[in-house]
């Protein structure tokens, strides 16, 4: 990579996690208020509602999020002009789906379920809010604006847990499920109004026809797979609501909120790595890629086991007895979250040559089979076992985006021993914290011991220090 690039790509996955984690720390630090001020009722709808919000935020948006590292590319000076345009495109769309939803709602008799006409609109309004912070989200990982991203980002999520906690103390006292809800679209809504009044400085939100077209062209392919991921992440809660009752979707949904602050650290390290990983692939360094890429899935193996050794911990400090049966949940939820890490490498080549069709096809085909898997394994074994039909989705997920990337490019830009080797230690370590739930001095010294073992490994390569050199000096 060119010396004079400022956009380090190890730096900056470091400083994303960080900032993520600070950030996702302040929801997680709140966990043991808010299992005190819901009960499991509440929390199950609650999860339900940010499932249904997840997934109609998709519909919204489109799938525009995933053209706008390509567009940055190729609109280049014109670019903020086509990230305003499809903003106001989304708003239309957005307007439009308020109108109908509010329509249909009034049309059919919901004096049974937790939806009200205030959380309808608020899903609603905050779906639209959820669309326009993820593109701006994209646009500034393209453009290596971490720390822009990671404040705005602080501010919404304090916003969120802010008005979540008065409402629960005073306006709302007697309905806490809708009063987090709000507490949640407040903080959204807030911050999509200001991300809309900051880019219409730069560029005006109106109609340009040539980055509407190009970003339809492109992000309708994506809808598909976008819309198939958040249902492949979201089903699970919503079809244990359906089959099994409130309580029970909040004792897993309290699993998936745990499991999150893994899935921020995975999610920091592809948004910084993406850069460097499509700059590697223009100029076919083949060599340094599968360097590189072995020493992050290495990482990120490594914390995954601490995760889940210390999971049970967290779960019994932060929460009430009613929630500890989301351990059983929280294992196999944490090995699904490795799983996915697998397969960005694979998805990354596909979105690079622009092979997208393929991406929606695959997940789509992966969230039916999860969808038939959860029916039946709950149905069967419980609501515990949703988790476990997570993981066999994301194994097929991995399985098919691996096969097309080696079609794709015959050049190895990922190891598959290191993949499924790293996956195997993840599995023993899952298996490891399930048998001794609880035996907390066993479970340390497994940390231990793995911690020994990558420091004495890296030590003799000289990773370790090339690593902390590059990515905090």
């Amino acid at each position: 990579m060119n010396k004079e690039n400022k956009y380090n790509g190890i730096k900056a996955g470091v400083w994303y996690t960080i900032g993520n984690m600070l950030i996702k720390g302040i929801p997680f630090l709140t966990i043991p208020l808010f299992t005190r001020l819901l009960t499991t009722d509440d929390f199950g709808i609650y999860n339900t509602y940010i499932s249904y919000e997840n997934i109609l935020s998709i519909a919204i948006g489109l799938g525009i999020s995933g053209s706008i590292k390509v567009a940055k590319f190729d609109f280049k000076e014109n670019f903020d002009r086509y990230v305003s345009s499809v903003f106001q495109l989304l708003l239309m769309v957005g307007g439009g789906g308020l109108l109908l939803i509010n329509t249909i709602f009034t049309l059919i008799d919901f004096s049974n379920v937790w939806m009200s006409t205030l959380v309808l609109n608020l899903l609603v309004i905050q779906s639209i809010a959820s669309a326009i912070y993820g593109i701006m989200g994209c646009k500034y990982v393209i453009e290596g604006q971490y720390v822009q991203n990671l404040v705005i980002a602080f501010v919404m999520t304090g916003i969120n847990v802010g008005t979540s906690i008065f409402l629960c103390f005073f306006f709302l006292s007697g309905d806490r499920s809708t009063a987090r809800i709000t507490g949640t679209a407040v903080g959204t809504i807030c911050v999509a109004i200001y991300i809309l009044f900051l880019q219409s400085r730069k560029a005006k939100l109106k109609r340009y026809k040539a980055a509407n077209k190009y970003a339809l062209r492109l992000g309708m392919p994506l809808l598909p797979h976008q819309f198939s991921v958040s249902l492949l992440s979201q089903c699970d809660k919503i079809m244990i609501q359906a089959m099994v009752g409130n309580s029970e979707a909040g004792i897993y949904g309290l699993a998936v909120n745990i499991t999150m602050v893994l899935s921020v650290i995975m999610t920091s390290i592809d948004n910084a790595w993406t850069p460097w990983f499509y700059s590697l692939l223009g100029k076919k360094d083949y060599k340094t890629l599968i360097r590189k890429n072995n020493l992050l899935i290495i990482f990120f193996m490594y914390i995954s086991c601490v995760f889940l050794l210390i999971g049970p911990d967290i779960i019994h400090i932060m929460t009430e007895s009613d929630y500890w049966d989301s351990i059983y949940a929280f294992i196999p939820l944490t090995i699904a979250v490795f799983l996915n890490f697998m397969y960005i490498f694979s998805v990354g080549v596909e979105y690079f040559m622009k092979k997208t069709g393929y991406i929606s096809v695959t997940t789509l085909m992966c969230m039916t089979a999860n969808i038939i898997f959860n029916y039946f394994m709950i149905k069967k074994f419980g609501y515990i076992a949703a988790a476990y039909a997570t993981c066999i989705s994301k194994l097929l997920l991995f399985i098919l985006h691996y096969i097309r990337c080696k079609k794709l490019l015959t050049e190895k830009v990922i190891s598959l021993k290191y993949l499924l080797g790293t996956l195997l230690i993840v599995c023993i370590t899952g298996s490891c914290t399930a048998l001794f739930i609880n035996y907390l001095l066993i479970r340390y010294l497994i940390i231990a011991a793995i911690t020994l073992t990558i420091i004495i490994i890296s030590k003799k390569s000289g990773i370790l220090d090339k690593f902390i050199k590059k990515s905090l000096l």
